[in-house]
This record gives C-alpha cells, sequence and structure tokens, in this order.
C-alpha cells in the first residue's frame, strides 16, 4: 500500500507527534524518531543500537529490567500491551516526565517493543497547578467563618469546613462529606437542634427547610435550640449543585432587638414630651394672656394714661410677652410635627395672593426695624402651586420676619417668585449680616442660629426647622444663599399646577350655573365635612350659585357626624385627611347608624394616589373625587343624587 503511495516508511515516523521507540526482546534500541530523539536530546541516528537503559534514570534502570522480563515473558501481557507514566533520562542526565504506550509486535526476526512515547510536562504541571488550586481552595474555605457547604448536583456534600462541622455538632466530622441533605435534615431535626415557630411541627419545619434548599431566594433566619440566631444564605452552581452558608447572627439579632426597644422608648419619651409641650402650651398661656391683655388694657387707659416713661417700660414688658408667645407656639409646632399630628391640606394656591398678605403682614415690623419690604416684579404668568396655603404662609413669614431681623439699618427685604424648570420658586432676599460659612450646614437644624445664639436678635433657632419640615410635606423643597455681611436669599421650590388642567378655586363657580340644580326653591340639604378655610369658602361660593341646595359645614368629623345625624342631609361630602378623626372612621360611623346609614357620602380628597382610591373603593363612599375639585364631576355627582328624587323629610 506504501508502496503504491510511494510514501517511505521513515519519513511516516519522523512524521509522527509522539516519540516512538522500537526494540527488540533484549532491549537494544532499533528504531527511534525524531520526536523522541528531540525529546531526550540526542541528534539523529545517536540512539541506534544502545540499550534502552540510556533513556532510563539510574536509579530506575533495575526496576525496569525486572519489568521488560515479565513483560516479555508473559504471553498474556504480550497480547493487552500497556500504558504507564515514567520518567524518561536526556541525554544530558536530566528527567522528563512521560506516558510510554507498550505494543509487542511478534516478527520473523522474533519479538519487538513498540513504545510510544509522549512529553507529559505540561500535563504534569497542569496537575501540580490544580493540585495547587485545590488546596488553596480548600484553605480559603476553611477560612471562611461561616459554615459552608457545597452539594453537588445529586445533593451529596463535596466540601464543608471546620464551621460547618462545629455548626452540625458531635456528627460533624469528615463523614459529612457524601452524605445527602435530606439525610442532615432529618439528624438536625431529630436532634432537636432548631427552635420551631408557634404554628410549626417538626415535619412543617423540614418542608420549610427543604422548599428554601430547592429554591433559594433570598435568605432564610433561624432559631438554634441553643439561643443561637443563624442566617442561611443559598445559591446555585452551574453544574446543578448547592452552594449552602450558615452565618451566626445572634450579636446581629440582639442589636437589632436592643435597637427595637430604644426605638419604642424614644418614641414613648417623644410621646411624653409631645404631652408635656401641649400641657405646658396651656398652662403658659393662661398667665401669658392675663400679662398681655392687661398690658394692653394700661397702654389704653384714658382714666390714668401713663407716662412716656411708663409706656416705655410697658413696651419692653409687652415685647417679652410677645417673644415669649412666639416661642412657645413654635416649640408645640415643633413636636407636633416631630410627632406626625401636623395634617397638610394641599390645594391650588395663588402666588400672588399669598405674597401681598405676607408683605403687609411683615410691613409694621420692617417699619419699627428701619427696613423696606416689597414684592419684586413676578413672573407673568405665574402658575398656581399645590401647597397647604396655611403652612405656606407660615413658611414666607419666617423667611420674611428672619430678613428684617437680620438686616442692616435702612435695607431693604424683596420677595419675588418665577418658574425654575418645571417648579416656581418664591425667594425672599436681603442685604443682611448674611451667614458664617461655618454656620450654613447646621442651618435647618433645632436652635441654631448662625452664630447669634447670645446676641441681641430675638428667636427661637426652630423658624427654619419648621419650615424645612413643612416644606417636606408639602412635597416642596427649600434652599438658601448666603454671603457673610453681603445678604442671604431663602427660597421654597413648589409643585406648579398646568393652567390647561382642571380648575381652581375662584374659578369654577360660573361653570355651575348651568345646572338644573341652580333654580327653584332650597329643598336640599348638604354637609360638607372640611377643616381648611379656603376649601369651605370655595364650597360656599359653588353651592350659594345653586339655588336649590343648603350648606351646612363643620371643621372636624366629631362634629360633622352628630351635625349629621341632627340634619339628616342628602348628601355627605367628606374630606379624608381631617384632625383627630379621619374621613374614612367618620363614614364607617355613618354606615352603623340607621338614621345615617342610607345617606350617600362623596368623598373630596388631596390623596389621589392609586392605593388612596383603591381603599376609598371598600371604605363605602358614594364616589371618591380628587382635589383640586373638578366642578363639573362633582356637579355631575350631586345631579346624580338630588335631581329626580325627593329631598330628604
Amino acid at each position: 500500500m506504501l508502496a503504491e503511495w510511494n510514501v517511505p516508511f521513515r519519513a511516516l515516523v519522523d512524521a509522527a507527534p509522539d516519540g516512538l521507540v522500537v526494540t527488540d526482546a533484549d532491549g537494544k534500541l532499533i528504531l527511534v524518531n525524531n520526536e523522541a530523539e528531540r525529546m531526550f536530546g540526542y541528534a539523529h541516528g545517536e540512539l541506534a543500537g544502545q540499550p534502552l537503559e540510556v533513556l532510563i534514570p539510574e536509579d530506575r534502570r533495575g526496576r525496569h529490567r525486572h519489568h521488560v522480563g515479565s513483560y516479555t515473558g508473559a504471553p498474556r501481557l504480550r497480547a493487552m500491551g500497556s500504558t504507564m507514566e515514567l520518567y524518561g533520562r536526556r541525554k544530558d542526565g536530566s528527567e522528563v516526565p512521560v506516558e510510554i504506550s507498550l505494543s509487542p509486535v511478534q516478527t520473523e526476526r522474533g519479538l519487538l517493543i513498540i513504545a510510544g512515547v509522549r512529553d507529559v510536562t505540561e500535563r504534569r504541571q497542569l496537575e501540580r497547578d490544580k493540585e495547587r488550586a485545590t488546596g488553596y481552595l480548600r484553605s480559603a474555605v476553611e477560612a471562611v467563618q461561616d459554615a459552608f457547604l457545597l452539594f453537588d448536583a445529586n445533593d451529596r456534600v463535596v466540601m464543608v469546613n471546620s464551621a460547618a462541622r462545629a455548626v452540625a455538632g458531635p456528627a460533624g466530622d469528615q463523614s459529612m462529606v457524601g452524605r445527602t441533605f435530606a439525610e442532615l435534615l432529618d439528624e438536625s431535626v431529630a436532634a432537636g437542634a432548631y427552635v420551631l415557630a408557634d404554628d410549626e411541627t417538626p415535619e412543617s419545619w423540614k418542608a420549610r427547610r427543604t422548599a428554601y434548599h430547592r429554591d433559594p431566594q433570598g435568605t432564610l433566619e433561624l432559631r438554634t435550640s441553643d439561643g443561637r440566631f443563624v442566617r442561611v444564605t443559598e445559591r446555585r452552581t452551574a453544574d446543578g449543585g448547592t452552594v449552602t452558608m450558615i452565618s451566626d447572627i445572634t450579636d446581629d439579632a440582639k442589636h437589632a432587638a436592643e435597637l427595637e426597644v430604644a426605638r419604642k422608648q424614644a418614641e414613648a419619651a417623644s410621646e411624653a414630651k409631645s404631652e408635656f409641650l401641649s400641657s405646658m402650651s396651656h398652662e403658659l398661656r393662661t398667665p401669658l394672656n392675663a400679662i398681655l391683655g392687661f398690658a394692653q388694657l394700661l397702654e389704653r387707659d384714658r382714666k390714668q394714661p401713663l407716662t412716656e416713661r411708663q409706656l416705655e417700660r410697658l413696651e419692653h414688658v409687652t415685647r417679652g410677652g410677645e417673644h415669649l408667645l412666639r416661642l412657645i407656639d413654635d416649640v408645640l409646632d415643633l413636636s407636633r410635627i416631630e410627632a406626625g399630628r401636623i395634617t397638610m391640606s394641599p390645594e391650588q394656591v395663588g402666588v400672588p395672593e399669598v405674597l401681598t398678605e405676607v408683605v403687609q403682614t411683615l410691613e409694621p415690623m420692617a417699619s419699627r426695624a428701619g427696613i423696606s419690604i416689597a414684592v419684586e416684579s413676578l413672573a407673568d404668568p405665574l402658575p398656581r402651586v399645590v401647597a397647604d396655603r396655611t403652612r405656606l404662609a407660615q413658611i414666607l413669614m419666617n423667611f420674611g420676619s428672619n430678613a428684617i431681623k437680620y438686616g442692616k439699618p435702612s435695607g431693604h427685604v424683596w420677595v419675588r417668585a418665577g418658574l425654575v424648570a418645571d417648579r416656581v420658586r418664591i425667594s425672599v432676599r436681603d442685604d443682611g449680616v448674611g451667614i458664617p460659612e461655618d454656620k450654613r450646614d447646621k442651618i435647618f437644624e433645632p436652635f441654631q442660629r448662625a452664630g447669634q445664639e447670645a446676641g441681641p436678635i430675638e428667636g427661637t433657632g426652630i423658624g427654619l426647622t419648621i419650615s424645612k419640615r413643612l416644606a417636606e410635606m408639602m412635597r416642596a423643597s427649600l434652599g438658601f444663599n448666603s454671603v457673610a455681611d453681603g445678604g442671604s436669599e431663602f427660597w421654597i421650590d413648589l409643585i406648579a399646577i398646568d393652567s390647561s388642567t382642571t380648575a381652581t378655586s375662584s374659578v369654577p363657580v360660573e361653570a355651575a350655573t348651568g345646572s338644573a340644580l341652580s333654580s327653584g326653591p332650597r329643598r336640599h340639604t348638604i354637609v360638607y365635612i372640611e377643616d381648611n378655610p379656603s376649601n369651605v369658602a370655595f364650597m360656599r361660593e359653588l353651592i350659594d350659585d345653586l339655588g336649590t341646595i343648603e350648606l351646612a359645614t363643620a371643621p372636624t368629623a366629631e362634629i360633622g357626624i352628630e351635625l349629621v345625624r341632627g340634619r339628616r342631609p342628602d348628601v355627605v361630602i367628606m374630606d379624608i385627611n381631617l384632625p383627630g378623626m379621619s374621613g374614612f372612621e367618620a363614614t364607617r360611623r355613618l354606615a352603623e347608624w340607621p338614621e345615617t346609614r342610607d345617606i350617600p357620602v362623596i368623598a373630596l380628597s388631596a390623596a389621589a394616589l392609586a392605593k388612596d382610591t383603591a381603599r376609598a373603593t371598600s371604605a363605602g363612599f358614594y364616589r371618591y373625587l380628587t382635589k383640586p375639585v373638578k366642578v363639573a364631576e362633582l356637579m355631575q355627582t350631586l345631579e346624580e343624587l338630588l335631581l329626580d328624587r325627593p329631598a330628604r323629610a
């Protein structure tokens, strides 16, 4: 066959990728190909006729002769051949790891041994690297503080560390390797290693633990019988196995319990503080009312007028009393905010009207201080904003009073408003003393007065704290800029109302004039329960235009439900966020009494999130309407309830 292809036999042997060595039965080298010569460091033809021992390390030659003798003398082995890993000897005396495959061939001249020789230096290096990496892995796993278990795809343990053996207790030795998760779980339950929940049995506990092991999501926290808390974290491996980590979180659990106790104690202390401040406010206001009241009577006394000297001294009494009253109000307000007792009534507010009101209120104070205050030109058009009108005015009054108090003689205070991105910014700027740079980061903290704590300027140091908290409750934000001896500017950014959206509280009254409820004698009654004066004023203006409806209002749910029981109205319009009893609770109570259970209740609230409307659906309201009021929607609802229906007796 080779002759047909004209391929020399020697060329084929030399082209083989592995070494090829052929010896006779006595171990003399008959044939060595190029790869074998290169592997052992010999020149071409240099090995021919030499004994095989030249390729074998000296310390192994004796065993090799014995091996060759047994091999050549055993017909069964000669038929089978063999493969082994040995060390070969290079010409320079160095050793090379080789894999040898022996095959006997019987020829006319006798037995020949053909040895395929492969250099396995790289393989041995890879094996050593693998062993070293495995050693590093075992060392790393052993160094892990938490218990570590590795399960294979058949859920059997293939690796654990000493922490895992300690968790397993007396059985936690190397015998854990090879055992299944189910076996370890059964043993832990039988030993009572874990504390069961009140509603659990051993079987249900095992089912819970097994379910987590099969589909690990998040973590699993367990309590051991010796009073420890552990967290189990499991993750799947790419080959279907499972890595389990068991962490001792006893200290963390104790710390969390201590924090919970501390939190409850702090809440109780805060509640006690709020109750104390509320009580003290009442107790302080009573004598303060007499002090300020009689001071005003003395000042106005025409029968026995005071002298200029006495009036000057009396002014100090009045000023001190008013300062004390402001201090009481501020402290009580802060206490209410911290206790979550401040309620917000967001509505659409016209900014120019609020600014005019604030500036007019502050003008007497500015005049006494020799400071001018004015509203700068406003952006046109300036959208309305979402805010609690009363609280917004309170924030701006605080900005303005601070600007006046910390202003310079003959100074100025400017109030302005404009659009910043999609918000309306109202700012109050002065040219006063400014805020030192090292005091600016604490300006919104309670009782911080920008370095004026011991100065002559009156103040409580909590006005800006209250303003920031109130702004956050209205989903607004506060900010400021200041230059020492160059003045300050404080601002509030409020949510702007798109002018294309629903009508505001001052606009939609005309829209109601076309209603069928506009004409005729008053034959229907509506009770409106709402604590915000602006909203009440709007509803009065709207209902006054409807000649058939009489409106009665109540500022709280407690008063409102008694009014409903007494008046038996045709419809109740209920705010939700009321002081004291909520609109939900008031509606529930009305549904319990026979005389009021059939009166429809319309919810009218600023809470317009999906969760709010979902809760209202099950609360028994006829309809849930949101603020700002959509007059057309409200009128349609009232017409559904009142038209073609006789008035209630």
